[in-house]
Formats: structure tokens, sequence, C-alpha cells
């Protein structure tokens, strides 16, 4: 997969806009939009947020010099979440619609981004508070997304908004027909976040129709380009909650994304990956099997890589599932010394 192409972009971004982008990831997504993106169809963008990912993709777009006028469709619920305000804090309640500050942060590309309040299904998960807080809830007043908006084939989509398995699995039904095989890409914002488990094993399941192009190394996304047309019968067949997947079939698909990762060079990535097993066996209400996963994961982990994933899944194990997991001495030595690497590095910056 590349990884070097956009390192060498220039694009300053926006910080008065909130995001939870890595640095990375902003680079990426304006290298898509100025050198990948050829005007010959939409970008439609998936969980735009407060705008940072469409504030660069639309400013890449802008960049190219092709015609951009309307190409880049963003779809969010713009539902504010308690999750929320720590990151950004708005002066609006849980609840209200976020749109108007989306809009306002996106004003200098409004020829470019058009928006859309919509939401994916989500199934529900019993007794886990955190899918609970960032999925939809019917009693939302927001339509559903059942119509792919904007004209033409889509040459980019970028998928952030599928928070669920049967989210995912809904959005990719009702953009089918509308892929281009050797043309459109898949840009999967979450594939490698350990609570995301969906976004992996979705790309494994449909491994035959999908070809990874794309790997940001310093951030979760992966990119995958359709090779062939997605048949609707592959869809249909798509388990409707993640329940009723076939536990060893779900971590067989895992850890086929956490191979392709350890291929391409990147450890810390296939560790956060392997994490998944975390989320998708709690979702299935295996708490115990997610213990082991953990305890698994932990063990094999890189040494002096990021921790801070595996860090969330152990809040996670603790606060969701009253398991607490022992955190091993190595840990702390060697977040000492990276602290100490990093504080080195900022003295010569």
């Amino acid at each position: 997969m590349e990884h070097r192409a956009w390192k060498w972009v220039r694009f300053a971004y926006p910080r008065e806009i909130p995001t939870m982008l890595q640095p990375e990831e902003t680079q990426y997504l304006y290298w898509l939009g100025a050198s990948v993106w050829m005007s010959g169809g939409i970008v439609l963008e998936i969980g735009p947020w407060l705008g940072g990912s469409t504030i660069c993709l639309a400013a890449g777009m802008h960049a190219s010099g092709r015609p951009s006028e309307g190409r880049l469709h963003a779809v969010d619920n713009f539902l504010w979440r308690e999750f929320m305000v720590a990151r950004a804090p708005l002066p609006i309640q849980p609840g209200d619609s976020f749109e108007p500050y989306f809009l306002k942060n996106l004003e200098i590309y409004r020829d470019i981004v058009v928006s859309h309040a919509a939401t994916l299904p989500d199934e529900t998960i019993e007794g886990d508070h955190e899918a609970t807080a960032k999925r939809s809830a019917n009693e939302a007043g927001v339509g559903a997304l059942n119509v792919a908006p904007g004209d033409g084939p889509i040459e980019i989509l970028f998928i952030d908004g599928a928070k669920s398995w049967r989210g995912m699995a809904h959005l990719l039904r009702i953009v089918r027909e509308r892929l281009v095989p050797g043309k459109t890409l898949l840009v999967c914002q979450d594939y490698k976040y350990w609570g995301t488990y969906w976004v992996p094993m979705m790309l494994s399941r449909l491994k035959d129709y999908v070809e990874p192009v794309h790997n940001v190394l310093g951030a979760t996304t992966v990119a995958f380009r359709l090779k062939r047309e997605i048949p609707a019968a592959a869809l249909d067949a798509l388990e409707d909650h993640v329940a009723r997947i076939p536990t060893e079939k779900g971590l067989a698909l895992i850890d086929e994304a956490r191979r392709l990762l350890i291929e391409d060079g990147d450890r810390l990535g296939s560790a956060n990956v392997s994490l998944c097993r975390v989320s998708f066996l709690a979702h299935q209400g295996r708490g115990d099997a997610a213990a082991v996963a953990f305890k698994q994961s932990q063990e094999a982990w890189p040494p002096f890589a990021s921790s801070e994933q595996l860090e969330r899944a152990r809040t996670y194990l603790r606060d969701e599932k009253k398991v607490d997991v022992a955190r091993p001495k190595r840990f702390l030595v060697e977040k000492k010394f990276l602290g100490a690497v990093n504080k080195i590095r900022r003295s010569f910056s």
C-alpha cells in the first residue's frame, strides 16, 4: 500500500475547526481532493462532524482546479451528543442540531459542499453505554439515509459515520450501484480503531471486490479501491445484527485484516486491529472472551509503540464490563522512555 505520497503536500489545517483527525489524516484527505479526485464523480462523506475532514477534502478539490461546485456531499445526523462536549464546547444541548456550526465552518467552500441531515440504522447493543452514546436513536427525528445523495458516480466514499455493523452494511447497499470498478475509493477512517470492528470485518468480507491501496501510518485510515462490482446478493447476505455473526467467522475476519497490516509493515496498526476482538466479543455478549482477547493483545503489543488504543480498551472493559485487567510494568517503563524522547524532540523544535 502507498504510505508516503500525501506527506509532501503543503496544507495548513484551520485550527479553529475542532477535529478528531490526526495531522497526517488532514494531509491525506487534502491530497485525495487535490491529486486523486478527478472530477469524474462526486465525493460522498459519511460522518463529517463539525467539518474537519470536509474542509480538508474541499480545500484539496478547490486547489485541484477541476470543476468542484456541488461535488462534495456530506451526510451526518448532525445531532449533538454528550460525549462531544469535551471536544467542542458549543452552546447547544444534547439532541440539538449542530448543522449550522458545520455550515459556518465550511462557509469558504459553500459552493463545493452540500450537507444532508440523515442517519444510518444501527443495531442496539444491550447494556453497553458507550455504544448507545454514539449510535442513532429512533426518536431523534432525523430521516434514514436510503438513497445516496448527489448525481453520477461516487469517486471517493469517505466513511467515518458508519457506527455499527448494520449501519455499514446499509450504507454499502445504497451506494453499491454508484461505485465504479477500478476508480472508486472506499476510504475507511476507522479501519484501525479498536472499537469499530465492523469496518475491518466488512472489508475482509468483501476482499474479492476491493483491494487495499493507501495506509495512513500515523492514524487509523486505510483506503480500498473497488476492483469489481459488489453483487447485491453479497450485501444482502450480510447478517443484520452483530450477534448473528458466527463468532469464529468474525474473529477470522478481524485476523485477516490484522495480517494485511502486518504484511504492509504496520505493526501498531495490526495491534490496534487485533484489539477489535475485544469490542466484537463484548457486543456479542461474550465479556469473558473479550477479556481474554485483551490480555492476548496486551502480551503481544509491539515494544515502545503507542498504547493509546490499548488503554481505551482497558478502560472500556473496566467501565462497561466490570473487568479490571492489570497493566504490565513494561508499559510504565516504555511510557517514561517515550515521554523523555518527546521532551527532547520538543526542545529541538
